[in-house]
């Protein structure tokens, strides 16, 4: 995902999109330490409560007769 949008997107979440692309690359990266116990913990939470937010935000808008998906847990 890491090429230029023609879509207007806000800073913040290019920002979010950005963060996200360099912590999913450097994580493949085979001399990349695990996570730890407590940096998955947040991970989860953060990755759960935008799941939830866009959700939200999905279940407002008319569904077209589309399958709405929900937020998926962790742990």
């Amino acid at each position: 995902m890491s090429r230029v949008s023609l879509l207007p997107i806000r800073q913040d979440l290019r920002d979010f999109f950005s963060h996200c692309e360099r912590l999913l690359g450097n994580a493949r990266q085979p001399d990349h330490a695990p996570f730890s116990q407590d940096e998955l913990q947040m991970i989860c939470y953060y990755a759960n409560e935008i799941a939830k937010l866009a959700d939200s935000q999905r279940l407002a808008e008319p569904s077209n007769g589309k399958p709405t998906t929900l937020a998926p847990s962790c742990f």
